[in-house]
């Protein structure tokens, strides 16, 4: 399992989803994860999530290609102009809303793009949640099982999904094991087939190891990192 230090960039600075501050600079925050020896990194665009504008695109694009680790892009994407652009400027993944599952033809379009391509199950109590990605589409995926949307994801063809439980995600309420558990359950023998990452709520190392035991592709941690709760290595060591 991979630990992934995420970067949430709002107005070029850093901040939570929970809108906790952390000051100090993203390249800076950047640069010292990939000193503790971060493999791979998250980068997110609040404002592209919270109002479709993608201000900090430029930003963070600069961090993806100065980083040498891969880097994949987050904020509510919802469209294959959207990634082709994220993935011209020099990321290596980007993770589309669960917005997409409001379109049948998008979610298999999505497909194509392969290992590239991460969709999110932003599931609150037991429905999608979608944080951006178009009024028409949130309206259409909003509220769909999100155990049965991550089956539709694995019948188009989506090969990596990110699930996340709202309700943890924006403090220290403990990761979405519940519903990774649930969506192996439901892909059955598919599971083996599509990569199951996460995060959101990681309090502990604790949690980090129950993560790596259910066998995550990675998790991505932001406040436990910043706020010292522990260090990149000891994650490392706790998911070994």
């Amino acid at each position: 399992m991979v630990i992934v230090p995420s970067i949430d960039v709002r107005g070029g600075r850093v901040r939570f989803r929970s809108g906790a501050p952390l000051e100090v600079e993203p390249r800076e925050l950047a640069a010292a994860f990939i000193t503790d020896g971060a493999e791979e990194l998250h980068l997110v665009d609040l404002d592209g999530a919270e109002r479709g504008e993608y201000a900090n695109l430029p930003l963070l694009a600069e961090i993806a290609r100065a980083s040498g680790v891969p880097c994949r892009l987050a904020g509510g994407l919802a469209s294959l102009q959207q990634a082709s652009v994220a993935l011209a400027e020099g990321f290596t993944g980007v993770l589309f809303s669960s917005a997409v599952f409001g379109d049948d033809t998008l979610l298999k379009a999505i497909a194509t793009i392969a290992d590239h391509a991460i969709v999110e199950i932003e599931s609150k109590r037991g429905g999608l949640a979608p944080r951006g990605g178009g009024g028409d589409l949130v309206a259409r995926a909003a509220g769909r099982d999100s155990v049965d949307a991550a089956v539709a994801a694995a019948d188009a063809g989506i090969r990596a999904l990110y699930v996340v439980d709202l309700t943890t995600e924006g403090g220290f309420g403990g990761p979405a094991l519940v519903l990774l558990h649930q969506i192996r359950q439901a892909l059955g023998a598919r599971a083996n087939a599509v990569a199951l990452h996460t995060g959101g709520g990681v309090r502990d190392l604790v949690d980090v190891a129950a993560l790596a035991r259910f066998g995550a592709a990675s998790v991505v941690v932001g406040r436990a990192l910043a706020a010292r709760r522990f260090t990149l290595a000891d994650a490392k060591a706790a998911a070994a």
